[in-house]
């Protein structure tokens, strides 16, 4: 089975935040870039799919709003933002992934911790379109899967190979996806706080 991870509040945010340095609208992917990927940058949903550059990545990030308890599993800048204990339970899954260090402050200057913006580097499309009912939207780069209410997808677990967190590339903008496994591993652990998605079966 297989999920996508995506925040609580995927597309909103509870806090802003401001990078105090680097340059968030310029953060990219290495070169070679996928095809796939060459008009979804890093922070344009969420999974990344590819390496990313260091170059303009911020490193210091003051937070907005009150102080709070922050979340295990969050978003700022439509990246993921996790603290370590959510890396260190994906690593012992999947070594392809990607994370950058940020120290966070709040509005007063006092320090938050630290956090991460992070990214799975594996690009894979494992669905089986014979079973698959979503809505394909043939483009001039090849296609988008553009899933309507009710409909659903059918990994093929062979493709899969093992893989635990990966980028679709007919759905580079709409976050990760897990397996089953994994996404029940993060629940066991209690890490906070991401949106129960629809289950998509594996064959």
């Amino acid at each position: 089975m297989a999920r996508f991870l995506l925040p609580k509040n995927p597309w909103t945010y509870d806090y802003g935040s401001d990078a105090l340095d680097g340059d968030v609208n310029k953060i990219a992917f290495e070169e070679p870039v996928p095809h796939a990927l060459e008009l979804n940058p890093p922070w344009a949903g969420f999974g990344g799919g590819a390496r990313v550059s260091s170059r303009n990545m911020p490193t210091k990030l003051r937070l907005k709003g009150r102080k709070r308890k922050l979340l295990d599993f969050d978003n700022q800048y439509h990246m993921l933002l996790v603290n370590r204990r959510f890396i260190d339970l994906i690593e012992g899954f999947q070594k392809d992934v990607q994370y950058f260090p940020l120290e966070c402050s709040w509005s007063d200057g006092s320090a938050a911790g630290q956090r991460f913006f992070f990214f799975t580097m594996v690009l894979l499309d494992a669905v089986i379109r014979e079973k698959t009912t979503a809505r394909w939207v043939p483009t001039r780069r090849g296609g988008l899967w553009q899933p309507q209410p009710g409909e659903t997808f059918t990994f093929d677990k062979t493709r899969m190979a093992g893989t635990h967190m990966w980028v679709d590339p007919h759905m580079p903008t709409r976050g990760p996806l897990v397996s089953e496994t994994l996404f029940s591993a993060l629940k066991k652990a209690d890490i906070r706080l991401f949106y129960d998605a629809p289950l998509y079966e594996e064959v």
